[in-house]
């Protein structure tokens, strides 16, 4: 693990994998997740591609820094992130809220950004939950009861002892009031006006699986908003495929990356 500082100071956690020849990857976790839920994507690309990936700001072993927790910060944060490594142009490839914090970056920082693989996003015009889901959710920080019960959601089928850990603690990593306030953040994006502009080149991979954001959901409310963007489902995932199908959004990846 290494650290590099924000625009504010703070002090942020990312792991550095793979040679230095190529475009440079750059994987952003979900939210109550961490950065080693990329590692075993980032392991098989790291043979060809640098591959980095941040602990978001409050989460993982950045857990300590201070807010605002807010998905626009969290892009604000990398391109301190990228100028420090000197990282400039790259591929971004999002997760989750993650996807949501790659679409803000692309808009903020164009010049930066050669190509965009969004992975069961979040869209730019957020997401509205009915009520009891979204009760649930308000649920899940500061209760390790309720957090393993949304995970025990996440992945199509059981996953291995050892993933089941690092979701786990990813989750528990999250203090409850920053879970809360990246929240708020991601659920209530008003920017979609903004992403229908984005020209950078795009992969959307959605999980068969997954509910609600479902493979339409992900083609009405980001693949149809990104000129340009295409969309790739993935049988047999849910919400978490890059842990329970790395090697399928490695390849992903990887014909993306070669086709840019």
């Amino acid at each position: 693990m290494a650290t590099f500082h924000a625009a504010d100071g703070a002090e942020l956690a990312y792991s550095d994998m793979g040679p230095g020849g190529g475009i440079p990857l750059l994987f952003l976790h979900g939210w109550n997740g961490a950065r080693a839920l990329w590692f075993p994507v980032m392991e098989i690309l790291a043979k060809r591609h640098r591959a980095i990936a941040p602990d978001l700001r409050g989460f993982g072993s950045s857990n300590g820094a201070p807010g605002p927790y807010r998905v626009e910060t969290f892009a604000d944060d990398l391109s301190a992130l990228v100028a420090e490594l000197d990282l400039d142009p790259l591929v971004v490839v999002g997760h989750s809220m993650g996807a949501a914090i790659a679409q803000r970056f692309a808009i903020d920082r164009p010049d930066a950004v050669e190509g965009l693989v969004l992975i069961a996003p979040v869209p730019a015009g957020g997401v509205a939950f009915p009520p009891p889901i979204d009760a649930f959710f308000r649920s899940i920080p500061g209760s390790a009861e309720n957090a393993n019960r949304w995970l025990s959601k996440l992945t199509y089928r059981p996953p291995s002892t050892e993933i089941a850990a690092v979701l786990r603690a990813a989750a528990a990593a999250a203090p409850a009031h920053v879970a809360l306030e990246s929240y708020e953040s991601w659920t209530g994006l008003r920017f979609a006006d903004e992403a229908a502009t984005i020209a950078t080149p795009t992969l959307a991979i959605a999980p068969a699986e997954d509910k609600p954001m479902t493979p339409d959901f992900v083609r009405e409310h980001v693949v149809d908003l990104i000129e340009g963007s295409r969309l790739e489902v993935i049988e047999q995932t849910s919400h978490y495929l890059p842990v329970e199908a790395p090697d399928r959004i490695a390849r992903s990846i990887e014909r993306f990356v070669d086709s840019l």
